[in-house]
């Protein structure tokens, strides 16, 4: 794998991240909202996905469609938006948008 592709997989790792802050939605409450558009994860799983930050287009669009994500937005700045700490900052980047 390519640095440049790790550097994207960091970053959409920390937009999931970020998302799940901004609403105060745990890996464990993320896995329920999941369930409740019938898709079956557990915790476990589910943290060592993002963790790896190797997840489909199609799980990342169901984990933000089961947060009310309904404005996604996506840092001009790759890099940064993928350092450590990178999903704390683009929590605190924009509110959450309940839907």
């Amino acid at each position: 794998m390519s640095i440049e592709e790790k550097v994207w997989e960091e970053m959409v790792k920390n937009i999931l991240r970020a998302e799940m802050m901004r609403r105060g939605v745990s890996y464990a409450g993320l896995v329920a909202r999941l369930r409740e558009q019938g898709i079956e994860d557990n915790e476990l799983n589910l943290r060592n996905k993002v963790s790896r930050g190797r997840f489909t287009a199609v799980f990342f669009m169901q984990c933000m469609q089961a947060l009310g994500v309904d404005l996604l937005q996506i840092p001009q700045a790759t890099e940064e938006a993928a350092r450590r700490g990178g999903a704390q900052k683009l929590a605190r980047g924009r509110p959450a948008t309940d839907s």
